[in-house]
């Protein structure tokens, strides 16, 4: 079988080119399209570190089905005897579709194909993930982040009661169904549903006996490390559900924080967990109860014993401290979001330029307007991490954790171009940032149109923390001469009857606010007053567009971009808002 590299649509061996993206297709699976003579494979919907999940269509029963296969290298080994690796897949799969029960991905089939290929069949579920709305949203509500976790829970209580473990929760497979009606009250989350219970425990089972100098994945390590318990880092560990609830205190851990509780390589995270206690959720959240903090850190105890017993204790206990601290309905103050990224970190929203993160390695936003917006967060020498991110009314604080890759080298680049795939952007390098020539507001190189004042003149700025005074002007001749790819000096400023103050940087005292305004601006960047009632030389023109009373925020209706109070031009598109 092969796959488009681009749509990732499945092709018989065949098809060399994509018909629908014009795309050399490259080879994935023995045998083609049709699986064990039932399943349809159509598209590919992931990989992962035990396989690959597709979408296909299962011909007897004409319906939709989610099909994982497992790395034949994981349960396929010369140190096991023949036929021992099929024989505890087989087992572990019909455990694993005994469980029975709403919140838990329903396991209708498995098998090994004649081309040996280790398969699992489950439901397909529409609807996006849990990762993914975290990544958007980045923290949750203490009241939505409960109403998630005890779908969670539930779920993988009723697997307990079976004498399952889950071994690898996290955020990437649990899936959140949409309702098909949405609610006025409470949340409209949807319906939460839990995959790949048991898969874990097949791989495990699969390799346990193999030598142990095979590596640690080889002696069972086999999971997601930011969210397994330290007893499931060692080698030959005997685990029972308070290790699945380790991990349940994590993801609530990251749905409340922003991020996991410990990051790094392997190594990193087994010195970690060994050895220190997590870092207390209100070093990242300010306004979290203690005793939600409590509930929270007590599933992250470092020993077993030292966690509920039960998955129903635990979260019994967070729903008891949530409802000891009940939050307002409605927020009663501005938007905070706050953005966790390395020192030296560039943000930008909407391709304005916000911040530079210093060495506490958070920045604080305010008076973002809720909905969608384009978050990026830039460094050098490291992958743009840019998303779309929602910020919520009923929400005060919104913390977000930018996640920073380094370029990668061209070896790294597959042929196809897929080994790209889920990192954000080209950048290798903190992205040019210009000033608008008129009121000095920053953007990322490559804005077309200030936000501000709707100028399309802009200069490079020297790269610096954020409060230094604005560029000077541009050069009467438009352009900057020179090929060499250095960046030249600014041009001197006209003279100006301000003396000192207008000489020095370009820079004339606003008659209202006092705050610096760069000589030939039409608007005070920081109260907005029109330049032409100062006695200015050469003011400009008076703007057309008289400034409305100030909403709760600007909304372009071309683009659909929301913008701070005041913003009088689109940064995308350049119309003036609400034309």
């Amino acid at each position: 079988m092969r796959e488009c590299p681009r749509c990732d649509r499945c092709y018989e061996d065949d098809v060399l080119v994509c018909p629908e993206e014009d795309n050399p297709t490259k080879a994935s699976l023995p045998g083609g399209t049709l699986l064990a003579g039932r399943y349809q494979l159509e598209k590919r919907l992931g990989r992962g570190a035990m396989g690959q999940v597709y979408l296909a269509r299962d011909h007897n029963l004409m319906a939709k089905r989610a099909v994982k296969t497992v790395r034949p290298d994981l349960l396929n080994n010369e140190d096991l005897q023949e036929g021992e690796a099929i024989a505890r897949f087989e087992r572990e799969a019909k455990t694993a579709a005994s469980i029975q029960h709403p919140n838990v991905v329903n396991v209708t089939d498995f098998g090994k194909s004649p081309e040996g290929i280790f398969y699992l069949v489950m439901e397909f579920v529409e609807g996006e993930t849990l990762h993914h709305l975290l990544r958007r949203e980045g923290t949750l509500s203490v009241a939505r982040a409960i109403a998630l976790l005890r779908q969670i829970s539930d779920g993988v209580e009723a697997a307990h009661h079976v004498g399952i473990l889950h071994r690898d929760l996290k955020p990437a497979n649990i899936f959140i169904m949409q309702p098909k009606r949405k609610t006025t009250r409470g949340n409209n989350d949807g319906f939460v549903k839990i995959g790949d219970f048991g898969l874990a425990k097949i791989v495990n089972e699969a390799v346990s006996e193999i030598d142990s100098k095979s590596g640690p994945a080889s002696r069972g390590i086999i999971g997601t490390p930011e969210f397994m318990a330290p007893e499931q880092m060692q080698p030959n560990a005997i685990l029972d559900a308070r290790a699945d609830i380790y991990a349940l205190g994590t993801i609530a851990y990251q749905m409340l924080g922003g991020r996991p509780p410990f990051t790094g390589d392997l190594a990193q995270l087994i010195m970690q967990k060994m050895m220190n206690a997590p870092q207390p959720l209100s070093n990242l959240r300010t306004d979290l109860a203690p005793s939600v903090e409590h509930a929270v850190m007590h599933a992250l105890a470092k020993e077993a014993s030292g966690r509920p017993d039960t998955v129903t204790e635990w979260i019994d206990e967070l729903e008891a401290a949530a409802g000891d601290a009940e939050e307002e309905a409605d927020s009663a103050g501005e938007s905070r979001v706050i953005v966790m990224a390395p020192s030296g970190a560039e943000i930008y929203v909407d391709d304005e330029r916000k911040a530079n993160v210093g060495r506490s390695g958070r920045v604080i936003l305010t008076s973002i307007p809720p909905g969608l917006h384009v978050l990026r967060v830039a460094r050098g020498g490291d992958m743009d991490d840019e998303r779309v991110i929602e910020i919520r009314p009923d929400s005060n604080e919104q913390v977000i954790q930018a996640q920073m890759r380094p370029v990668p080298s061209p070896s790294q680049f597959s042929p196809s171009g897929s080994g790209m795939s889920g990192l954000s952007g080209p950048h290798s390098s903190i992205p040019g940032v210009v000033a608008c020539s008129t009121c000095g507001s920053r953007f990322a190189a490559g804005a077309k149109f200030c936000g501000r004042c709707g100028g399309n003149t802009f200069i490079p700025v020297q790269e610096g923390a954020l409060g230094t005074a604005p560029p000077p002007p541009p050069p009467s001749s438009g352009g900057y001469p020179g090929g060499s790819g250095q960046r030249p000096a600014p041009p001197k400023p006209a003279p100006s009857q301000y003396g000192s103050v207008a000489g020095a940087g370009g820079m004339f005292p606003c008659p209202t606010c006092r705050a610096p305004v760069t000589v030939g601006a039409k608007f005070c960047g920081k109260c907005g007053m029109h330049m032409a009632q100062a006695a200015a030389p050469a003011r400009p023109a008076p703007s057309p567009y008289v400034p409305a009373p100030a909403p709760s925020f600007s909304l372009c209706r071309k683009c659909g971009t929301n913008y701070p109070p005041g913003t009088r031009f689109c940064g995308k598109c350049g119309i003036p808002i609400g034309a």
